[in-house]
């Protein structure tokens, strides 16, 4: 008796050794990817270790952009991941710099402007003569050199600041991911409020992404993904931040 309990304990170690913990970088702070003290990284980061026991376990972590460029994006060899960023967005379109996963989610840059004067997006001249609403720090591709001249831009601090003044006639157009959009406009009622471009800035997925040599990491990253597209515990996951079909 002994014996199979002392078994049975010195196994449970092994596999918690065998657990490599690791922490997952986040630098959004807008929902619905975070939402309170929870949020859609939060449910990522859970879905993950539930789908890697035994293998990996990840400890979220949100940090502002600035911090991870300088103690992450920065250091060849950092520990842990990345969530839910594109490869365009830390300068790496070919994929070179890092170690990317399969799709976590499809996304893109909604322009949204109002329904009494909608705007069709066509490229950045569709926004001249226009009041486009920004958020302070953000950095829109295409459109940075035309602030100032013919699109004139004024910040917030929030994308629903953003919604809310398109809404009710304060600026002409505003721009964010489209997540970030669907969430906000359902749980704050604006959606027939607002005008959605069926063109939008720009198409991206967002990935996970690790430092080179960690290639069995990202395999096993990838067969998750791959599993999850018939799960019902992640269609449930999305459709809980409006991110469903």
């Amino acid at each position: 008796m002994r014996k199979a309990l002392f078994a049975s304990v010195l196994l449970a170690m092994t596999a918690a050794q065998a657990t490599e913990n690791l922490p997952a970088y986040n630098v959004y702070q807008a929902p619905p990817f975070v939402v309170g003290s929870g949020g859609l990284v939060a449910d990522v980061v859970t879905y993950f270790n539930d789908k890697l026991k035994g293998q990996y376990q990840f400890k979220l972590e949100t940090m502002p952009r600035e911090r991870l460029n300088q103690t992450v994006i920065n250091n060849p060899g950092f520990k842990g991941v990345v969530l839910l960023l594109s490869p365009p967005f830390v300068g790496d379109q070919e994929r070179k710099k890092y170690l990317w996963s399969a799709s976590v989610l499809d996304d893109a840059n909604a322009v949204i402007s109002s329904p009494a004067k909608p705007i069709e997006y066509t490229g950045p001249d569709s926004l001249k003569g226009l009041s486009f609403g920004g958020v302070l720090g953000n950095r829109y591709m295409g459109l940075e050199e035309r602030f100032g001249k013919d699109i004139q831009r004024s910040d917030v601090s929030s994308e629903l600041a953003n919604l809310e003044k398109v809404a009710n006639g304060r600026i002409d157009v505003t721009l964010m991911a489209h997540s970030i959009y669907r969430y906000l406009s359902r749980q704050h009622n604006l959606t027939s409020k607002l005008h959605l471009s069926s063109k939008p800035h720009a198409n991206f997925s967002r990935h996970i992404f690790a430092a080179k040599g960690e290639e069995k990491l990202i395999a096993v990253l990838d067969q998750v993904i791959a599993a999850s597209k018939q799960d019902p515990a992640w269609t449930a996951l999305l459709a809980k931040y409006n991110l469903g079909n």
